[in-house]
């Protein structure tokens, strides 16, 4: 569903002045291993306070067998947190092998009041509704929990489509599948179900949506309003041959030829 930010992100964005600084504010080891650290704490004083009432001695005991584990979890943890949040653009450059200056530029995009944003109901927070996909005049962006985001440009996709037939542990699953140029010369990795080639990038929070179909016939749409070139089909013909996106004989060769006819 296209509609503005939620406002728990909205307020992060503010906060960090970027989208791409408060999406990888979400998550991560260092918030855990701090959440951890306040709970003990949390636990301490909670036993703790209420036995020195009681007998001091014992509620110290208490207090600290609890607070000396909390806060050797709670101050590293914030400082994991901090670190990861100020190499916030380090991380970005690595997974998307953009210049700083072309991920500067997707965020002043995605700042603007015309990227669309789609938001869905997700079971990984109780059924709350969190935005899961961002698209701009350039670029494309997909939630990617804990981690922060997969950003790409628009021109670097070459295929965006809604399967369910996407393998997983149990079995296939549905989702919107995004393939790339950059995906398009690596090797692949072997589909479980049929032993063939595949590689892509899919949004974990649509793994149990029911409405998953709806929202990314939305995205698509919305996607190769911009970006025409997008194959928007698992299934498509070239030069007579057959090919299944999600499952190749020869990836990159196969691939090779697809892109030929551009």
């Amino acid at each position: 569903m296209k509609t503005e930010m939620t406002k728990d992100l909205q307020k992060k964005v503010d906060k960090c002045g970027s989208v791409l600084a408060a999406f990888r504010s979400q998550g991560g080891g260092g918030k855990g291993l701090a959440a951890g650290g306040i709970m003990l704490l949390i636990f301490g004083a909670l036993f703790g306070i209420p036995l020195m009432f009681v007998k001091v001695v014992g509620g110290v005991v208490v207090l600290a067998v609890f607070a000396v584990p909390g806060l050797a979890m709670l101050l590293p943890g914030l400082a994991i947190d901090k670190k990861r949040q100020a190499k916030y653009m380090e991380y970005y450059q690595k997974e998307t092998g953009y210049s700083l200056e072309e991920l500067r530029e997707a965020d002043r995009e995605l700042l603007r009041s015309d990227a669309v944003k789609i938001v869905c109901k997700t079971d990984r927070m109780g059924g709350k509704q969190e935005t899961a996909f961002m698209i701009t005049e350039h670029y494309f962006l997909s939630i990617w929990p804990v981690k922060g985001c997969y950003l790409r440009k628009l021109d670097d996709i070459v295929a965006a489509f809604y399967s369910d037939e996407i393998p997983g542990i149990r079995g296939y699953r549905h989702n919107l599948f995004i393939i790339t140029r950059q995906d398009t010369r690596d090797n692949g990795v072997k589909n479980e179900f049929t032993g063939k080639r595949y590689q892509g990038f899919e949004n974990g929070q649509l793994v149990n949506q029911k409405n998953c179909r709806e929202i990314c016939d939305e995205v698509i749409s919305e996607m190769i309003a911009r970006a025409p070139h997008i194959i928007t089909s698992q299934y498509i013909a070239v030069k007579g041959v057959r090919h299944n996106l999600l499952s190749m004989d020869n990836w990159r060769q196969e691939w090779a030829n697809i892109l030929e006819e551009e």
